[in-house]
């Protein structure tokens, strides 16, 4: 579709597509944590992905939460902003997030949540865009892999915006550093 601003925005997934996406994906976790689990959400973007994905599961469900700095340009470095408030030890904990790119986020807070001894520690992300990995990580459960694309919508976010979208879409991110607003008629017609 092309929007006002002339720059072609594909979507990827529709509010039925998320559905059945997270449907799958809660189903997979379930299969395989039957004596229930810790959902730890990564602040900000995986909690409308976590919100439906722990009301889809057909097991015991606990929710907590993680925050971290943004990566500060050329160091890498990050540090904890919000750390968990359950006791993970001897527990199966599954980290829930919006997108797993890079992988240096779960990276870090994987090493920080192992620190604490689940019994199992998993990696869930309703994207996965491999093709920027920079830190070894394989996302246990993923709702939808995408290449090289800048994804908008259902958490996913520029400069705040977007993140309550209930879809997906590609957007041209020149497009959004020029007007971080071009694409919100368009978008929210939905």
């Amino acid at each position: 579709m092309t929007d006002a601003a002339g720059s072609d925005l594909r979507i990827l997934l529709d509010s039925r597509g998320i559905e059945s996406t997270v449907e799958r994906v809660a189903a997979d976790v379930s299969a395989d944590h039957n004596d229930g689990v810790v959902l730890v959400g990564v602040l900000r973007g995986s909690v409308p992905f976590l919100a439906d994905l722990a009301r889809a599961m057909s097991i015991r469900v606990r929710i907590d939460f993680l925050s971290i700095t943004p990566y500060s340009p050329g160091t890498g470095r990050v540090r904890l902003l919000k750390d968990l408030d359950i006791d993970v030890t001897g527990r199966d904990v599954v980290m829930v997030e919006d997108i797993v790119d890079t992988g240096l986020t779960s990276e870090f807070l994987s090493a920080q949540l192992n620190r604490r001894n689940p019994r199992r520690l998993s990696v869930c992300t309703f994207v996965d865009r491999p093709v920027r990995r920079a830190a070894p990580v394989r996302p246990d459960y993923v709702g939808i892999g995408i290449p090289e694309e800048f994804v908008i919508g259902y958490g996913l976010d520029y400069e705040g915006r977007y993140r309550n979208l209930p879809m997906l879409a590609a957007a041209n991110p020149a497009v959004l550093k020029e007007n971080p607003d071009a694409h919100i008629a368009a978008l929210y017609r939905f």
